[in-house]
């Protein structure tokens, strides 16, 4: 489901530009009839009459133009109805098509505007049904085209773009032109007349006003000294820094503070409308003057300074991160290739192994040391020998089952009918990064694979990411945990009643089934069926792997390597074995009377375990615990009749 939330059109003008505003919502960028730059966060795009920018909710914007510019905003939500598959909302959480980053300079731009000026007429107008329905299918065709020009034309980065970026996020640093020019495989002096044909300066003066910029954040936000200021930004001699200033400023860094005390920007910059979704929010800046050296452009090089940190917790609040999840499973469990091993802190654990955490060697063997690395497939990770405050923001169940309070966990995994009455105390924190900031973690667990999302929960606490499917047994995946969070003890008396367990279990289901007789899992939605097998929730695992029951013959086996299969209706049939277990919101009695679904032994004669999405996808140890009792119960009793 797609929702316009609101259509701007801000005319930037000479020496104006729109500085860091935080997007709400994902959103496209139409510039339009100028020259200027066009910045998400550290990135930047160069634009000649025409450029269309895509970009995901909570990245800032910056718009600057030496002339006029024409910038066109269409701000837009999407969201997936509740009754969709949980794996299609986990998949939204991990890759996020609506977040991603992308520019294309558009084959036929008029076609573009024409639909946007629909847009934003229609967006002015008296605010009813119709019109805002007009705007909604604007815009699907506006989407539509874009998609269509997008073949066409091209994203990657003009040559004056990469330099940009690279002395966007260097400029402190020593960085030699021709270094830059050998990387990109062109000569110092082509890179200089490209650069200055496409922004009207030399690299050199790029890289003053990076700098000034930066100064004149540091004057207004902070209460630095002057003598930082210059440091921090590259200069080492306070008085070049001075005469640099006033020549791009106009005045002493001195009189600039003093006079612009407020905001950078003036609200009327900033804002796209009087009434603006958003008030951006500027970045704050660690000052650090013990690492900064002298610049000079020498023989094409640029020295520049060091920086520690790229941004301070300040900026971490403006971002928007993408929820933790993949895969069909919530907490983890699951077969599969193992990423978050660990080892002794030298390299990561090649895939295919998911070994205990260990610590480093280092420290004495009076005073064992307050931390150890942590090797994982995103890294090498230094964290908390004995975690005291962990954020579980996925594997939950896991880390309950160990004894463990975790002091935060996102929505979804809070949701689990099988962990109902142990989360007193434990903060849901959803999507937001300034809530888990405030909770100070000394420990997040997550099993996102996307480095940007890795890279945001690191800057809060030491963060060990480990996708789904990465252990080859709820076995494996509590010896894990157990190392990783000092529980190894819980962990092995865990392990040995669960083995117990799934044993007696097991060996009920075995003596109740006939020889030859199989089971079939699936989940029933909106027309479609989908098949799990062994690596899967909805009791793929249970079924498959501990109770050692049979699927049909007639599944092909790529079905049942799969966490989820999907297959039309016709095939029911072939698929379906003696015994069904079903993930469905209808009950047995509109199934009976399906055309389709009555026809069905296990339907027709009531040899199927019916249950809810929400009791049937989560796979931790505590759900799993709960639901091999519930599922062994069924197949007994109901083989037996």
């Amino acid at each position: 489901m797609v929702r316009v939330i609101d259509v701007r059109l801000k005319r930037i003008g000479r020496g104006e530009e729109l500085y860091r505003y935080t997007l709400p919502s994902s959103a496209f960028l139409l510039a339009a009839q100028g020259r200027g730059e066009l910045w998400a966060d550290d990135d930047v795009w160069l634009t000649e009459r025409f450029r269309l920018l895509h970009v995901g909710k909570g990245r800032r914007i910056t718009v600057k133009t030496d002339g006029a510019l024409d910038v066109y905003l269409i701000l837009y939500k999407t969201a997936l109805p509740a009754s969709a598959l949980r794996e299609f909302h986990m998949m939204l959480q991990t890759s996020d098509p609506f977040k991603q980053m992308w520019s294309v300079v558009p084959q036929e731009p008029l076609e573009l505007l024409e639909l946007v000026h629909s847009m934003l007429d229609g967006w002015t107008e008296e605010n009813d049904g119709l019109s805002r329905l007009r705007v909604r299918g604007d815009f699907i065709r506006f989407v539509h085209a874009i998609m269509r020009q997008r073949v066409l034309g091209s994203d990657a980065p003009s040559l004056a773009e990469q330099v940009i970026r690279h002395l966007a996020r260097h400029y402190r640093q020593s960085i030699s032109l021709e270094q830059l020019a050998r990387q990109l495989n062109y000569s110092p002096q082509y890179i200089s007349r490209k650069f200055k044909e496409q922004t009207g300066r030399s690299p050199m003066d790029y890289v003053i006003g990076l700098r000034m910029d930066r100064a004149k954040e540091l004057l207004h936000a902070t209460g630095s000294t002057l003598q930082e200021v210059a440091a921090h930004v590259g200069y080492a001699d306070l008085m070049y820094f001075n005469r640099m200033f006033k020549k791009t400023a106009g005045l002493t860094p001195g009189q600039y503070r003093k006079e612009y005390s407020r905001a950078i920007v003036s609200n009327s910059a900033m804002n796209w409308t009087n009434s603006s979704v958003v008030m951006p929010l500027f970045s704050g800046y660690d000052v650090n003057g013990n690492d900064i050296h002298s610049q000079s452009l020498q023989n094409g090089a640029f020295n520049m300074t060091n920086h520690t940190r790229k941004f301070s917790a300040i900026v971490l609040l403006c971002l928007t991160m993408i929820l933790t999840a993949c895969g069909a499973g919530t907490d983890g469990s699951g077969g599969g290739q193992a990423s978050g091993s660990a080892t002794n802190g030298t390299s990561p654990e090649p895939a295919g192994s998911a070994a205990s955490p260990t610590a480093s060697a280092s420290g004495s063997a009076e005073t064992e040391p307050a931390t150890r690395i942590v090797s994982t497939a995103f890294g090498d990770v230094e964290v908390p020998r004995h975690p005291q405050r962990v954020a579980s923001i996925s594997y939950l169940g896991t880390v309950l089952a160990l004894d463990v309070k975790p002091i935060a966990a996102e929505t979804f995994l809070m949701s689990s009918p099988y962990i109902k009455g142990m989360l007193d105390g434990v903060v849901d924190v959803g999507d937001s990064l300034e809530k888990l900031l405030s909770l100070e973690p000394d420990l997040i667990i997550t099993h996102n694979p996307n480095q940007d999302a890795i890279d945001q929960y690191k800057r809060i606490a030491p963060t060990i990411s480990v996708p789904y499917n990465a252990f080859a047994s709820i076995q494996e995946e509590m010896r894990y945990f157990g190392e990783l969070l000092d529980k190894q003890e819980e962990a092995e008396r865990w392990i040995a009643d669960f083995e117990k367990r799934i044993k007696d279990l097991r060996d009920q289901v075995q003596s109740a089934l006939k020889p030859g007789e199989t089971v079939s899992i699936m989940q029933e939605y909106d027309g479609t069926v989908f098949l799990f097998g062994p690596k899967s929730g909805r009791g793929g695992r249970i079924m498959y792997e501990m109770f050692e029951t049979k699927p049909p013959a007639d599944i092909p086996a790529h079905m049942l390597a799969e966490s989820y299969y999907e297959f039309s209706l016709e095939k029911l049939t072939d698929y379906m074995g003696d015994y069904l277990i079903l993930t469905t919101a209808s009950p047995l009695e509109q199934l009976q009377a399906d055309p389709i679904w009555g026809k069905l032994p296990p339907i027709r004669d009531n040899r199927v375990f019916l249950w809810t999405e929400n009791e049937s996808w989560y796979r931790d140890p505590i759900a799993v615990y709960g639901q091999i009792e519930n599922l062994a119960n069924w197949l007994v009793e109901t083989a037996g009749k």
